[in-house]
This record gives C-alpha cells, structure tokens and sequence, in this order.
C-alpha cells in the first residue's frame, strides 16, 4: 500500500504548545503504516502559509493545523481550492472552527485518530479582499473586532480572559458605527454595534449567534446588532449568546452570497479572531466548496 504524505506544523513558541513534546506525540499516535510523515516548525508570521502551500505542491496529501484558529485560518490559505487536505490538532484558545467540526481541543490522542480514520469532506470557506484571503469560521467588525484586538494585546489566553477583554471593551467604547452594507441586491445603512458574517457557527468557546451556519450551505450567514438604548444590552447579549436573533428588534439577521461593506474611514476588521485595521471597503463572498478537511468519519452534520 503506498503511504500518504502528512505534514504537520505548529509554532514552537507558542505558549501553550511549550508544554508538549509535539514530535513524540505525533509518533505516538500517527499510523505510519498509512502515512509518511513530516513535521515543520513555523518561524514568523505568515510562515505557515508559506510551509502549507510549498507541501500542496510537493504533493503532500494531508497538511495538519496544530494551534488555534489563526493557525487553521493560515494553513486554509496555503491550500484552499487544491486537493491537498486540511487536518487540525486544535491547541488554541477558542478553537472555534474545530468545535464546529466535533475535533476535540487540546487532544493529540483523539485528533490523530480522526487522522488515522477519518474522511475527508469538501466544505466553503468565506474569501475577503484582506490580507488574509479567506476564512473559515468568522469575519466582522464593529464591537466584537475592537474586543478580539483587546483580547489579543491581554497578557493570558483563555476563557475568562475573553470575558474580561469584551467586559473592559464595552465600558470603552459605546458607539456605532455608520456603515453602507450590500448583501447580494439588498442595500442597507445603519448604525452599527456588531456585524458578523458566519460560515461556521461560532467565535470559539462554543459562543455563536447563529444556530443555522453549515460549512456546507453555499451561503454565508450575518448578525448585526444595531444601535439600542443601554438598558437593552442585556437582553441583546442573552437572545444572541441563545443564538435567537429574531427575538429582539435590535438584531437583523441575513444570508447571503456576496457582502461589501461601505466606510470613510480606516476601521477594525477581525477574521477568524484575528483583529486588523483596513482603509477600504471589506468584501466577502462565499467559495463553495474550496477546502477538503478531515473529520471524523461519523460526522454527517457540519
């Protein structure tokens, strides 16, 4: 039987993969009868990209994320639209897409043996006009960007980090932002507290506002909470952490195949999690079908 080839690449530095001996638990738990195996370290910003691109055109079969969700979203974007395939060893913080996908965190044992004998399935990814490309799970602005920029400077990772990032950007910052949004035909301006596009059905941590993204749809899903008076923040935070939009008057929900977001000025974005300012229009459309990953072979539901 010929071997398929698999790489595997994680960042060295990473907090907290410093506690595992990434090697000796990939050889642990990897079927070399099945796979020939290589391992990368990444050494920079961006590297990661690079390693996963360079192994698609090696004719690597399988490239393996292991980190969090700035980890996947940099291996998809060395691969997308190819036949070489995705695998995650989720190691973040969030870890949202892999929760959406029922791929354990923090779990080498588990996560390898959806590797050993999983399938692999073909599912969309969201592509932007950002440095990026694509992403897998989420993208937006307003709010939720300014507090995943808050998050990203705090010195701890973790849940409660988390809370306590939104917790401290809320008292920061109570404003909206005027924004023009296209959605397909559709043409919108508002005031806005949060606008978020879902392929996936969550952030990470299992919080999502929308209980109705398939990775599998064609189509991309959006939540905006618009403008509301104080005293309905938190009944606004219960019905979208409930993922009920349509109970509050102050939360619009769409789906889409192409958005484009209008504004004057430079504005925080965030792309799977990861917080940037952009002085242009953001645009996002669906790509179906762009990425093979692997998940466990049971899973019909993504």
């Amino acid at each position: 039987m010929t071997k398929r080839k698999i790489m595997f690449i994680y960042n060295p530095i990473s907090g907290l993969l410093q506690h595992y001996n990434i090697p000796k638990q990939i050889e642990k738990y990897i079927d070399t009868k099945k796979f020939e195996v290589s391992i990368r370290k990444s050494e920079y910003a961006g590297h990661t990209t690079v390693l996963a691109r360079e192994a698609g055109e090696a004719g690597f079969d399988i490239v393996v994320a292991i980190g969090g969700d700035g980890s996947v979203n940099e291996v998809v974007n060395g691969i997308a639209n190819t036949d070489t395939q995705l695998a995650i060893i989720p190691m973040g913080s969030g870890n949202g897409f892999a929760n959406h996908l029922k791929i354990p965190p923090r779990n080498f044992k588990e996560c390898i043996r959806i590797i050993n004998f999983g399938k692999p399935v073909e599912i969309d990814l969201a592509k932007t006009n950002t440095k990026y490309g694509y992403f897998v799970s989420v993208g937006g602005f307003g709010f939720e960007a300014l507090a995943a920029q808050r998050f990203k400077e705090h010195p701890l990772r973790g849940f409660v980090s988390y809370v306590v990032a939104i917790l401290r950007q809320y008292f920061l910052y109570k404003n909206t932002q005027r924004a023009r949004i296209h959605i397909d035909s559709k043409t919108l301006d508002r005031d806005i507290f949060i606008f978020t596009i879902f392929n996936s059905n969550q952030y990470g941590y299992n919080v999502g506002f929308s209980n109705n993204s398939s990775l599998k749809d064609g189509v991309l899903e959006m939540v905006m909470l618009k403008k509301f008076v104080w005293y309905r923040l938190l009944w606004n935070i219960f019905i979208l952490l409930m993922r009920k939009p349509h109970w509050s008057s102050d939360v619009e929900y769409f789906k889409g195949h192409k958005i484009k977001v209008e504004k004057l000025d430079p504005f925080v974005v965030q792309i799977d999690g990861d917080p940037f300012v952009i002085d242009h229009d953001l645009d996002v459309e669906i790509a179906p079908k762009a990425l093979k990953v692997i998940v466990n072979k049971r899973l019909e539901i993504y």
